[in-house]
């Protein structure tokens, strides 16, 4: 008796750990598990990239994910980075206007994150309203390779505010109003938030004016990296009425850059930790704009198309991650496998009374 038990038990044995087999391996290689650690490019240090990187990285941590941040000094060198797959970096905090058609190949956009208001100040003897007024002046605007340097470059060129007179000082924001109020400069661009001690400091300087762009709408319709915003009157300081009239202004438009070969899982929790560190209200958007899904010039990715337009599943709002992850593979990988193979399986029983019965 205790050979024949044993044939049926030891085949279906055999058949069980084929199945396995062949699930396990389909599932390490067709869909492997997100892994634990990726890495983002950030701006300088102390800046407000590498603040929102780190933000990140505090919500990410709290779902067992380490997100390493990147100092980089400029926006080229972000691009550079994250184009290169051996960098390891994997997504990038960025501005608009720097892509090639070459790079809707490679990178995705996970949307709109926040508009970083441009703030340009002159010690002119007249106001200045106009990009042309520029013409022949001294200018700090960014270091090179910026942002912020080659938006407002572009923005400059457009209103045909560049000739062979005009000079360029490489300065960072700091050494830029500083060099405003020693007079080395006519014209210094500012690109941070509103209550920053540098703005501070340049509206409590005599004879520095906030420029008021009057073609801020054109400007941002013709430079596809740029945004309006308007600084509305006692914004900086309603006791002091400052400033005494609303003044136009143009803005930066950030964003969330990621490599396609990400893991959809890891984008899903960056655009969680987006949501959450921009979700809040600010001087220049309403609560719950950022992060948006807004005109790009990169596709946004697939899980990003889910997150807007969808919003989270219902294990994603219940569950953890890491759970999450899993029930989604088991729900549209395991489970459709398994049902494919229970003809495979239930074939075993049969195959073996016919042998059994060739046997005989």
């Amino acid at each position: 008796m205790r050979p024949k038990l044993w044939k049926p038990a030891g085949l279906t044995i055999l058949w069980a750990t084929i199945v396995l087999a062949v699930l396990y391996i389909a599932y390490r290689l067709v869909d492997p598990f997100p892994p634990r650690h990726f890495t983002i490019a950030a701006g300088i240090a102390g800046t407000g990239y590498d603040d929102y990187a780190r933000q990140y990285a505090r919500v990410l941590a709290r779902h067992g994910v380490a997100l390493e941040v990147r100092n980089y000094a400029s926006a080229v060198e972000h691009f550079d980075v994250l184009r290169n797959a051996a960098s390891g970096v994997q997504a990038a905090l960025m501005n608009f206007g720097f892509t090639h058609p070459r790079d809707a190949d490679i990178l995705s956009s996970l949307g709109g994150v926040s508009d970083s208001a441009i703030f340009l100040f002159s010690r002119t003897a007249e106001p200045m309203t106009q990009f042309a007024q520029f013409r022949g002046r001294r200018l700090a605007i960014g270091k090179t390779k910026t942002a912020l340097r080659t938006l407002m470059t572009e923005a400059l060129r457009a209103a045909d505010a560049l000739d062979a007179s005009t000079h360029f000082a490489d300065l960072d924001y700091k050494e830029s109003i500083e060099a405003l109020i020693a007079g080395d400069v006519d014209v210094a661009a500012y690109a941070g938030p509103l209550h920053d001690g540098i703005i501070q400091s340049a509206l409590a300087a005599p004879e520095i004016r906030l420029m008021n762009v009057s073609q801020a709408q054109a400007v941002a319709k013709t430079v596809p990296g740029m945004k309006h915003v308007v600084l509305w009157r006692g914004l900086m300081s309603l006791p002091r009425d400052i400033p005494n009239a609303d003044i136009d202004l143009l803005a930066m438009r950030n964003r969330v850059l990621v490599r396609k070969e990400l893991h959809p899982a890891l984008q899903y929790l960056l655009l969680e930790a987006m949501r959450e560190v921009h979700g809040a209200p600010g001087p220049f958007h309403r609560l719950g704009e950022f992060p948006a899904e807004q005109p790009n010039d990169l596709p946004l990715s697939p899980t990003a198309e889910a997150f807007y337009r969808s919003g989270p599943s219902f294990w994603q709002r219940y569950t953890s991650f890491w759970l999450t992850s899993l029930l989604n593979r088991i729900v549209f990988f395991v489970i459709p496998i398994a049902a494919m193979l229970i003809p495979v399986i239930g074939f075993a029983p049969s195959f073996y009374r016919w042998l059994h019965t060739r046997r005989i």
